[in-house]
């Protein structure tokens, strides 16, 4: 019991409860499957339906107003679930989604400038790029862009944990990509992901958690392989997007649902040299190794021994004083 209790304290993470941003009022966005926040305008988002909707996202404002609706010209949404940044600007919807693992002809990702300013309806036209699984079909809702290298992973929804995949660099436009599996998480049910914009942190979402892990070097594959700080989110109807905030200090969360919250959890650990500071009131950081956390349940084991010995021997003298 005090190893499990031990863990759990210090698998909190370095990010407070959250508190609700603002509620989605738009109708059309009934089912925000990706998020994530512009990497141009702070106060910023671009979220996007599930299957079912149109080749379109949403431009909305931290009061959940939507600014703006973008079309992609020439393409169609069959399943998209996630939305991310990067290099240069861009943004990247990825049409990964295969509940039935029966896409043998491969995924799609499309690729656009981030738009400027706009009202009302804009159509852009996206360059798009098809994915083929080295394997056999799977299903995926995370996209992954790295921020710098413009590397694309994908990993998959699994009950017991997903796959890592990673696309070839550069993605080729005329004919398929093979994505190769370079990794495993033991997250279930993983609904979303994002790369902190300065490329130091990667964190997976499912329905009830986030999972962050760091990030040294641009190598988001070896950081996956390592142990993740879990992070409680906020309950929501069914819980799908999930964003760094576009200076990083925070983590966005938004839910499938008509009028459904966007959530905040600003990050309370004190940052390492060379991440932006926090603005939340600084907390001891959860993140320990290994050595660490086996040093302080030994620590606390040998205290609950000395307590229960000396109650024992305290019993012993009090019979013998009799």
């Amino acid at each position: 019991m005090l190893a499990l209790l031990l863990a759990g304290a210090l698998a909190a993470g370095g990010y407070d409860g959250g508190r609700t941003l603002c509620t989605l009022q738009d109708p059309r966005i009934a089912e925000s499957s990706g998020l994530v926040a512009s990497s141009t305008y702070p106060d910023v988002l671009y979220t996007h339906n599930d299957s079912g909707d149109t080749a379109r996202f949403f431009a909305i404002d931290r009061g959940c107003r939507t600014r703006a609706t973008f079309l992609l010209s020439g393409v169609q949404a069959r399943d998209w679930e996630d939305i991310s940044r990067g290099p240069g600007h861009t943004l990247w919807l990825g049409d990964i989604g295969d509940n039935s693992a029966k896409r043998t002809r491969g995924l799609l990702v499309h690729s656009v400038p981030e738009p400027g300013p706009a009202e009302g309806v804009v159509r852009l036209r996206p360059t798009s790029y098809r994915l083929v699984y080295a394997d056999a079909p799977h299903d995926a809702e995370a996209l992954l862009v790295h921020p710098r290298t413009g590397r694309l992973l994908l990993v998959t929804k699994g009950l017991a944990g997903g796959a890592v995949y990673a696309a070839p660099l550069p993605l080729q436009a005329g004919r398929p990509n093979i994505l190769e599996r370079v990794g495993r998480v033991q997250v279930p049910e993983v609904t979303a992901g994002d790369i902190s914009p300065d490329g130091s942190r990667v964190v997976l979402r499912n329905y009830t958690a986030a999972y962050e892990w760091d990030v040294h070097g641009d190598d988001v594959v070896g950081a996956l392989r390592g142990e993740p700080v879990r992070i409680p989110l906020p309950r929501s109807p069914q819980g799908e997007g999930i964003t760094y905030s576009s200076d990083g200090r925070s983590l966005l969360v938004s839910s499938e649902g008509i009028a459904t919250p966007i959530q905040e959890l600003d990050r309370v650990t004190a940052p390492r040299s060379g991440r932006p500071p926090s603005t939340a009131r600084p907390a001891r950081s959860a993140r320990s190794s290994p050595w660490l956390r086996a040093t302080l349940l030994a620590t606390l084991l040998a205290t609950l021994l000395l307590a229960l010995g000396a109650l024992g021997l305290r019993r012993t003298r009090t019979r013998g004083a009799r």
